[in-house]
């Protein structure tokens, strides 16, 4: 018998201290703009027909199995460093669960679906750009490797909205993503906040249960707290080493939008880079660069630190530090492997990728080199490199401080089969630059033109297929 995707209720079972009952907005029209079938085909979701779809995750109707109403969930969380009581689900709501034929659980959630007890004055809705920006960054992440949120749908509402940050009115859209959980660092952190610690208890058995399915159940909640503590550590930190690597800057790394499972999600004022600038920010509010692309590790640890704090009931803090101390050695683990990957090649020295590194983060914006373009031009390494440095395009890496980068390079030894693929590589290079973003957003906003953006998502899907992403990620 062949197993089937089943809707589950396990949030909801965890009882109202987690969440809130929210009531769906009603929008004007619902228009299908994008379905994530790729994404639905592991939920059994893929046969819906589209007005089906829009029935579901547009106008939010019960899916079979599911015995709860929208779940607004309750959280806390540090926003740049300040303690926020007053967080919580705002614009979103958790939809439906699923576990899939693999027994895996997913969240299925929502972003722009109307106002919440959590809104805090805000109209509970989500701009149609918003919605285009996270599809974007969830598809190159993926094809990047990066544990990510998948975006599984659009439908544009036809509302008016007014924003500070964007010509307004602007186009209104619901997204809909696919996540594996939305519990939070934020979470833990207001049960903390309310010395609730049986709820606490509860979610760590819930998280065993469900997502930390690789640790063996502890009767001793202690001995649990420590080891999905430490687990945590350890995914965050591999996040943040592929996302390094992606050259990607998340914008808004507050503990609300850390989930403890270390999947990467919740995408505002996201940027790729053009350039390895260590102090490069996403988010123009970002003021004093908290979270510019150099320092994300950083800022996940400090995030990590919190959660560590509201475990303290659970873990001595000589294993709190000792746990912590481990984040180091796992992101660098993460560096190393994902660079390996990205550059197609065996190995490389953790020694010589620290110079990589360094040189890199130090000289790519002063002599341009373009950060992406590294990987595609050197792909393969020792003969890619070599074939590269001979043109007058590959010059420019023989200048200056980046001979030292060629140099390790030509030393190492093509992985398995990427040779092969050199060719449809350099002739599917993918970035996702601003400059190119808006282009996208302009031709949907000003001429209806959504060609762009799917000839834009066909291109970063083919990327994946190349670099066979999906053996990194959950498809």
């Amino acid at each position: 018998m062949i197993n089937k995707a089943k809707v589950a209720n396990n949030h909801f079972n965890l009882g109202d201290s987690f969440y809130h009952i929210a009531t769906p907005a009603k929008f004007p029209r619902h228009i299908l703009r994008f379905r994530n079938d790729r994404a639905a085909k592991l939920l059994d979701l893929d046969q819906l027909n589209d007005n089906e779809w829009i029935k579901y995750f547009g106008k939010f109707e019960k899916l079979p199995g599911c015995l709860h109403k929208p779940l607004a969930l309750k959280y806390h969380g540090h926003q740049f460093g300040y303690y926020n009581p007053d967080l919580g689900d705002g614009r979103g709501f958790l939809l439906a669960q699923f576990l899939d034929k693999n027994n895996i659980l997913w969240d299925l959630g929502t972003k722009g679906s109307g106002q919440t007890k959590y809104s805090r004055g805000g109209d509970g809705r989500l701009t149609l750009k918003g919605a285009v920006r996270e599809l974007l960054a969830t598809e190159f992440l993926t094809s990047l490797g990066v544990p990510t949120s998948q975006t599984f749908s659009i439908i544009e509402t036809a509302e008016e909205l007014q924003r500070n940050d964007e010509p307004s009115p602007t186009r209104s859209a619901v997204l809909v993503r696919r996540s594996n959980s939305h519990i939070r660092i934020g979470t833990f952190q207001r049960l903390k906040y309310f010395n609730e610690y049986d709820n606490i208890a509860l979610l760590l058995n819930h998280l065993n249960e469900n997502y930390f399915t690789n640790l063996k159940s502890k009767k001793n909640i202690k001995i649990l707290a420590e080891n999905i503590f430490l687990e945590s550590v350890k995914r965050i930190a591999e996040s943040m080493g592929r996302i390094v690597i992606a050259g990607f800057v998340h914008g808004v790394l507050n503990t609300d939008n850390f989930n403890v499972t270390g999947e990467v999600f919740d995408y505002g004022p996201w940027r790729f880079i053009e350039f390895a600038n260590t102090s490069f920010t996403a988010a123009y509010f970002d003021n004093n660069g908290r979270y510019s692309f150099g320092r994300q590790p950083e800022a996940a640890l400090w995030a990590l630190t919190q959660l560590g704090k509201s475990l303290d009931e659970f873990i001595e803090e000589n294993i709190i530090i000792e746990t912590l101390n481990q984040f180091s050695k796992s992101f660098h683990e993460s560096l190393k492997k994902h660079f390996c990957w990205r550059m197609g090649i065996q190995d490389i020295d953790s020694k010589n990728l620290n110079e990589i590194m360094t040189i890199l983060l130090n000289e790519s914006e002063k002599n341009k080199i373009d950060y992406a373009d590294m990987f595609y031009d050197f792909y393969g390494g020792r003969d890619s490199i070599i074939d590269c440095i001979k043109t007058n395009y590959g010059k420019k890496y023989k200048i200056n401080e980046f001979s030292k980068i060629v140099d390790i390079l030509k030393e190492t030894l093509p992985a398995k089969g990427v040779l092969e693929k050199k060719n449809q590589l350099d002739n599917n290079r993918q970035n996702l630059l601003i400059g190119e973003v808006e282009h996208i957003w302009r031709e949907i906003d000003q001429n209806d033109n959504w060609e762009f953006l799917h000839q834009k998502i066909n291109n970063i899907r083919k990327l994946g297929y190349l670099l066979e992403s999906e053996k990194l990620v959950n498809l």
